[in-house]
């Protein structure tokens, strides 16, 4: 009988190639590298990967940091963007 199921999602079954992350930052004129470096700091997404919160609030919270640091891209659109593949 089968008791628990431990499965490693990000990097083994799901992969994060970047496409969607260069997409948006072209689209919104966002600096290379924008993306990766907000949604992956440590203490954001330590708390998304441990489950303190949430994948939709993790992502709200990677657009509200996107609109501290560039004011006039549409953060919630460059995020929608992003997240697309996965």
């Amino acid at each position: 009988m089968i008791r628990a199921l431990l499965i490693d999602l990000d990097g083994v079954i799901r992969i994060w190639d970047g496409q969607d992350a260069k997409l948006s930052e072209r689209r919104f004129g966002l600096p290379p590298g924008t993306m990766a470096r907000t949604a992956f700091a440590p203490d954001l997404v330590n708390q998304a990967i441990t489950g303190v919160t949430t994948d939709e609030e993790w992502r709200r919270q990677v657009a509200q940091r996107l609109r501290a640091q560039l004011a006039d891209a549409d953060a919630d659109e460059a995020v929608r963007i992003w997240s697309a593949s996965s």
